[in-house]
């Protein structure tokens, strides 16, 4: 008796499972509590703000009893309520050029499902969208295991990454996608950058949205770490939504261009899973993604909360000030604690982790230490993408600290990874003493 087999598609992705995902088995097994676990692995790996949980915890049981009206349907893009404070939030933060309305907003169940249902939406299976490396590392599962369009990496040196040089690699992809008789439809982008926590340049911008017009590329930019932004010094690129841009249809037409938001990461609310898209300039979309939100419903319950949540302006203003706060003060402990280690990273602004590599050093005495070369082949170690793996492996099972490395980013260069600071004090505090001991500080 034969079992039928499971879709193509199915089986794809069972070879492209991320290496983050058995990362996430081990914590799974072994998850850090100081009071229960306190030689557990530490999660310094997933981008959650956990610097304002207290407050949040406290406000949220607040808000909101089950109603009659929690266990019906709801308005799968968001009722009017909800999409109204979050226009609320947009006018009031992010500086739009013309101001935001309910109906210019999509509501999701988190930005996974918002970024799948704009490549449903913009793209043919097959059809490619541009990315800059190094880029957050779910983007190629979020846009291809269900719609089936493919990401394209576009890589290039560290230094390029906020520079209008880095076009020509674009221009390149573009060639070479043409060259396979394939079709480029979408340009996406993050800014604030995730993982090197950097706003975009509004000249790389402009040069990016010029290109996109070129090829008649949609534009996608996640502003997802918007309202992290911790710090705005003088000589600091700003942070600038594309929504505040009032000449924005001098570098391409506004209906290619979408805005992502959420509650995720601003509002350290990963759990509640609801994120938004916006589009001012093309309400044919927003059509298309209504008929696709009925996948993307988020409880009843949810909904009424976060509007409750949001509607409070002076608890929200507040809670971004205080949020901001603590991020540059554990961004701080954590640029020092680089420093003074030898450890190169890219000084960030925004978000809540840093990209860092760690001295080759650290690679050369790990491999000593799990016997994998002798003391006389430790000086002639390297960085690659085999031995990134072997010290990420050690640090997590050995060192109890999860940071993800830098081949989950489509990073080109063995040696970097990503370490979320916006855990509690106490737990920062622990993870950067046991870095200190597991990478031989």
């Amino acid at each position: 008796m034969s079992t039928p087999e499971l879709s193509t598609g199915a089986l794809a992705s069972l070879k492209k499972e991320p290496i983050i995902f058995k990362a996430f088995s081990w914590m799974g097994k072994n998850p850090y509590s100081k009071d229960t676990n306190p030689q557990g692995i530490i999660n310094a790996g997933i981008a959650a703000n956990k610097t304002i949980t207290p407050l949040l915890v406290d406000k949220l049981n607040s808000l909101a009893k089950v109603i009659d009206s929690d266990l019906e349907y709801n308005s799968p893009y968001g009722g009017p309520e909800l999409r109204g404070e979050i226009a609320s939030l947009f006018n009031r933060h992010f500086n739009p050029a013309a101001p935001v309305i309910p109906d210019d907003i999509v509501v999701t169940n988190g930005c996974t499902t918002a970024i799948e249902m704009l490549a449903f939406a913009t793209c043919e299976p097959g059809d490619r969208i541009l990315i800059p490396t190094p880029c957050y590392a779910a983007l190629d599962s979020d846009m291809s295991a269900r719609p089936q369009a493919r990401a394209t990496m576009v890589e290039m040196p560290l230094e390029e990454t906020m520079s209008v040089s880095q076009i020509i690699h674009f221009e390149r992809a573009i060639v070479e996608i043409e060259a396979r008789d394939e079709r480029a439809k979408m340009l996406f982008l993050m800014s604030p950058h995730n993982p090197l926590g950097v706003s975009y340049p509004k000249p790389v911008l402009r040069a990016f949205l010029e290109f996109a017009s070129r090829h008649n590329l949609f534009v996608v930019i996640d502003e997802i770490y918007a309202l992290s932004v911790f710090d705005r010094s003088d000589g600091v690129t700003p942070f600038e939504s594309i929504l505040s841009w009032p000449d924005l249809d001098a570098y391409i037409d506004p209906s290619s261009v979408v805005v992502l938001h959420g509650l995720s990461k601003d509002f350290g609310l990963n759990g509640f899973r609801m994120g938004w898209i916006l589009s001012p300039w093309n309400k044919k979309l927003l059509s298309a993604l209504h008929n696709y939100s009925p996948f993307g419903y988020r409880p009843a319950y949810t909904d009424r909360m976060i509007t409750s949540l949001l509607s409070d302006h002076e608890f929200i203003d507040n809670l971004l000030v205080t949020s901001q706060k603590l991020l540059a003060e554990n961004y701080k402990q954590t640029a020092d604690f680089c420093t003074s280690n030898g450890i190169q990273f890219v000084p960030c602004t925004a978000g809540h982790f840093v990209w860092l590599r760690l001295p080759v050093r650290v690679c050369a005495k790990t491999l000593q230490a799990l016997g994998r070369i002798t003391a006389a082949e430790a000086s002639k170690v390297q960085w690659s993408m085999y031995n990134e793996l072997v010290v990420w492996e050690n640090l997590i099972c050995n060192e109890r600290v999860y940071m993800p490395p830098g081949q989950a980013f489509s990073s080109i260069e063995g040696g970097w990874f990503r370490l979320t600071f916006s855990i509690s004090k106490p737990e920062l505090d622990l993870t950067l003493d046991r870095l200190s001991r597991g990478c031989f500080l």
